[in-house]
């Protein structure tokens, strides 16, 4: 029996290897479709077909295209949260900072992925920049589609609360309500900006980091303004 099983050992753990090669593929290509197509085109068949798998295979692996979907989410979460809270750690370091460190403290990750990949921040633990760019743009198109806030609470809500508290920090004035309400705000155009530069991957890089930078200058200010 115990040399049976030390035979079978060798060609489980190649079965176990293979499994798990298939199932990064198929996340990656879910994470590549959804940052370049979006959600509607989305079907069991397109991820397959990028994925270079048997269509079976995503249901044997995941169960669904929405489990597909949520752990694909889920996979690099952690490295896009520890960088925002990094961010705002600094800050805390410092003890002050304006309403613009805090909002780019929040948004710093997506403003490098829409400057075509930083390799800092892109070739973390083995993720290439073009993975970590195409992950980004999966997080705006999830979360921005997401009526009810879920995913973005779940994965992101720690990060959500360092931003609030730098916020209020920030703007002392400014009312509990008010200051959720304008940050969802901030949220919402930023996550368009997002979309718009991860639909036109061929804008200049100069351009793109104009852009974050007038938005993140623009949304301080509406902060502000409601901050009075």
């Amino acid at each position: 029996m115990s040399n049976a099983i030390a035979a079978a050992a060798p060609g489980t753990a190649t079965f176990t290897r293979r499994g798990d090669y298939t199932r990064e593929r198929l996340l990656d290509a879910v994470e590549e479709l959804l940052s370049t197509q979006g959600y509607q085109t989305l079907t069991h068949r397109s991820i397959a077909g990028r994925a270079n798998a048997h269509v079976a295979l995503l249901n044997y692996h995941f169960g669904s295209k929405e489990q597909l979907i949520e752990e694909a989410l889920a996979r690099r979460a952690p490295k896009l949260l520890q960088m925002q809270l990094d961010a705002f750690a600094a800050l805390r370091n410092r003890g002050v900072w304006s309403v613009e460190e805090a909002l780019f403290a929040f948004f710093k990750p997506f403003a490098k992925a829409i400057g075509n990949g930083d390799p800092a921040a892109g070739d973390m633990n083995g993720v290439t920049a073009a993975a970590w760019r195409n992950y980004l743009c999966l997080v705006a198109r999830l979360v921005s589609g997401d009526p009810n806030d879920e995913l973005f609470r779940r994965h992101f809500g720690s990060a959500e609360r360092e931003c609030l508290y730098a916020l209020r920090k920030a703007l002392p004035a400014c009312s509990e309500e008010a200051l959720r309400r304008g940050f969802m705000h901030c949220r919402v155009l930023f996550e368009r900006l997002i979309l718009a530069h991860c639909d036109a991957c061929n804008l200049d890089e100069h351009a793109q980091e104009d852009s974050v930078h007038g938005l993140i200058v623009f949304l301080a200010g509406g902060l502000r303004a409601i901050g009075g």
